[in-house]
């Protein structure tokens, strides 16, 4: 019997921590958690044989209050590329340390990286304890060295255990490392504001179909919601979830999830695939981060984002001491004419400023950590500052990341709005600053901007006095012209009907212009009924255009008169049959129309016939124009149509034809 997805408890979801475990080759970690919870990470007989994790590991444990996954990574410093992708979105380092050895380069490595991606917490242990002579004073010395070892870093060493792993570990010791583990408080965990999860293993299961592996790194997921696969740009459906081999309806923040995906192949999907929710991300071949640590300028390094890995290409940005970059006070300069170094909010070491090239577009997200490795095993990380590539002069990028470091969001809000002066569009806050559209309209609030909450968008006051002058030029040169905000907004996209609105509303109060029955007149404008006036308007001008009269729009455009009330003139129009609608988009005053009717019919009594190539030589019309009047033609009683051609359905020269053609001038219905 199949099991039932269970609700999982919420108070023990947020509970719930994900384990990595680090340190150097054979000190140890696989045999650690085969003895926290009886699992042989070393699975594959390759593994066995050498004795080593050649790639990630997955297990948990299961508590009263919380669940614990735990992550084992390699430890062979060949294998770095796969420690750095079970890193990624775990919230308690396992440091495990042979007492006989210390701390070895990848155990160096280990904790680096992990310092680097913003893990907050460690808990060490150090194993092979048996293995030392002076137990006491050299456990002491190696533990000493352990706390200096972290003291300059961003992760805290939570506590350190001490026991032996071989033959066997006590019970009291393994028990001990538990009971932290089960209480250690959870580290605040960075919210994108939207599910994120990074594919590390993709398979087929028969009879389920394609399923992938991953952390939940934030946001939550649900049974039968669908997800976006960013990388392929595809949406599929979550048919079921499954954490720690528990069916479940939901997965969860620090939960290690099984996802089963339809409308997929598991062959289309490769490690480092990104899946969250469509609509919230765009990806890009260049943004700007923030780099911990040395970085060669314009070297190629390998990016690790998540479990995804990629090429890219560094870009250190530089100053120089007549910038006015280099003027400004709250910028802490290391050296001029030379890299960008600004205090942040990320952590204890120097944030470089930079911008990253790559030639796969990347999905990231503001505050999201990443590692950068080179040929020479060099390590060094980041965080991302801007992830959308903005056309942003060099002096104002500067300021605009030094801001995004300091996540001092009302100065970026700021600097983007003189940026994108047609309208900065918060609906992008997610990607941007991990805001969600409420927090990004309170910042908003405060500012002195122009916001328009109804589509989420800024705009610098300066482009109120834009809209402003703009008006002005359509009533200097059209002095019957009809307006509102909707028809500005239709003619100028970037300008939302809002900011539009603010415009009329500041013209009308300084008496610029004047209002009547809801549109906007010039002071000048003497008309006296704006009804009649449109509807005369539109009849005089449709009466010009002959058989190719404009588009409703495209008329009102020209005539400059508001679209709502064009359209209510045309059906007074219509409705007085001065004017005949022919399709959608093609109205024709009635005296063209029985004109175009006449010329086909001569067309038909010369020829025979009547099709787009005849009409057209007589005309000199469109194709839709042909077409359509075509189509008209079909409504009459003696109109035959076959293969596109019109016809007459009695010759001209039978008695039955004279008859019928006293009525044929009148189309059917």
């Amino acid at each position: 019997m199949t099991k039932q997805p269970i609700e999982q408890n919420h108070n023990d979801i947020h509970n719930d921590v994900i384990v990595g475990l680090a340190g150097h080759i054979d000190h140890g970690k696989t045999t650690l958690i085969k003895a926290l919870n009886d699992f042989d990470g070393d699975s594959l007989e390759q593994e066995k044989q050498r004795g080593i994790t050649l790639d990630l590991s997955f297990s948990n444990l299961e508590f009263r209050v919380r669940n614990v996954a735990f992550i084992d990574v390699p430890g062979h410093s060949k294998l770095v590329k796969n420690m750095i992708a079970g890193v990624f979105g775990i919230d308690v380092l396992l440091l495990v340390v042979a007492a006989n050895e210390g701390i070895m380069p990848q155990s160096r490595e280990h904790i680096h990286i992990a310092n680097l991606l913003g893990v907050k917490s460690c808990i060490c242990v150090i194993t092979k304890i048996d293995k030392l002579e002076n137990k006491q004073k050299d456990l002491a010395d190696l533990e000493s060295t352990i706390k200096d070892f972290f003291k300059p870093l961003d992760m805290s060493l939570d506590s350190i255990f001490a026991l032996s792993l071989c033959p066997t570990p006590s019970t009291q010791e393994i028990e001990n490392l538990k009971q932290r583990l089960e209480s250690i408080p959870k580290p605040p965990k960075d919210d994108y504001g939207v599910f994120l999860y990074y594919i590390d293993r993709s398979f087929a299961i028969q009879g389920a179909g394609c399923v992938v592996t991953g952390s939940v790194l934030s946001g939550e997921c649900h049974i039968d919601e669908k997800l976006y696969i960013y990388n392929k740009s595809k949406e599929v459906s979550l048919k079921s979830i499954q954490v720690h081999k528990q069916k479940a309806l939901k997965a969860y923040p620090s939960q290690r999830v099984a996802l089963n995906l339809s409308a997929i192949s598991h062959n289309e999907l490769k490690r480092g695939y990104l899946i969250s929710k469509k609509g919230f991300l765009r990806g890009f071949d260049s943004i700007d981060v923030g780099i911990f640590g040395e970085v060669r300028h314009n070297a190629t390094y390998t990016l690790h984002i998540g479990s995804f890995k990629l090429k890219a290409k560094v870009c250190v940005l530089t100053t120089h001491k007549d910038s006015k970059f280099a003027d400004s006070n709250a910028t802490n300069l290391t050296n001029m004419d030379s890299k960008v170094i600004v205090s942040h909010a990320f952590g204890k070491a120097p944030l470089t400023l930079a911008t990253l090239k790559t030639d796969t577009p990347i999905f990231g997200i503001y505050s999201q950590r990443f590692v950068l490795r080179n040929d020479n095993d060099t390590l060094c990380g980041g965080v991302i500052l801007n992830p959308i590539a903005d056309p942003i002069k060099k002096h104002t990028r500067l300021i605009l990341l030094e801001s995004l470091a300091k996540k001092d969001f009302k100065q970026s809000f700021y600097l983007l709005t003189q940026i994108h002066k047609k309208g900065f569009g918060l609906v992008s806050s997610t990607q941007r600053f991990c805001l969600s559209h409420a927090q990004s309209l309170e910042i908003a609030k405060t500012l002195n901007l122009f916001l328009d909450e109804k589509v989420l968008t800024l705009y610098p006051l300066s482009q109120v006095e834009t809209l402003k002058t703009h008006i002005v030029e359509i009533f200097s040169r059209n002095k019957n012209a009809l307006i509102s905000a909707q028809s500005l907004n239709t003619k100028l996209k970037w300008a939302s009907p809002a900011l539009c609105q603010r415009a009329l509303d500041e013209l009308l109060k300084e008496g610029q212009i004047k209002n009547q029955n809801g549109l906007y007149l010039s002071q000048w404008c003497q008309i006296q009924n704006i009804h009649t006036y449109a509807e005369q308007s539109i009849l005089e001008s449709l009466a010009n255009q002959g058989y190719a009269p404009l588009a409703p729009y495209n008329l009102y455009e020209e005539l400059e008169i508001d679209r709502s009330l064009g359209d209510n003139a045309l059906k007074a129009l219509t409705h007085a049959q001065k004017v005949v609608r022919i399709t959608h988009n093609l109205f024709i005053t009635t005296t063209a129309l029985q004109k175009i009717v006449s010329l086909m019919r001569e067309i038909l009594q010369t020829n025979g016939y009547i099709d787009v190539n005849l009409l057209r030589n007589h005309t000199q019309l469109s194709r839709k124009y042909l077409i359509a009047y075509l189509e008209y033609l079909d409504k009459f009683d003696d109109i035959v149509c076959k293969d596109n051609k019109r016809s007459l359905k009695y010759a001209p020269q039978n008695r039955a034809y004279k008859d019928s053609s006293k009525d044929s001038n009148q189309p059917k219905g």
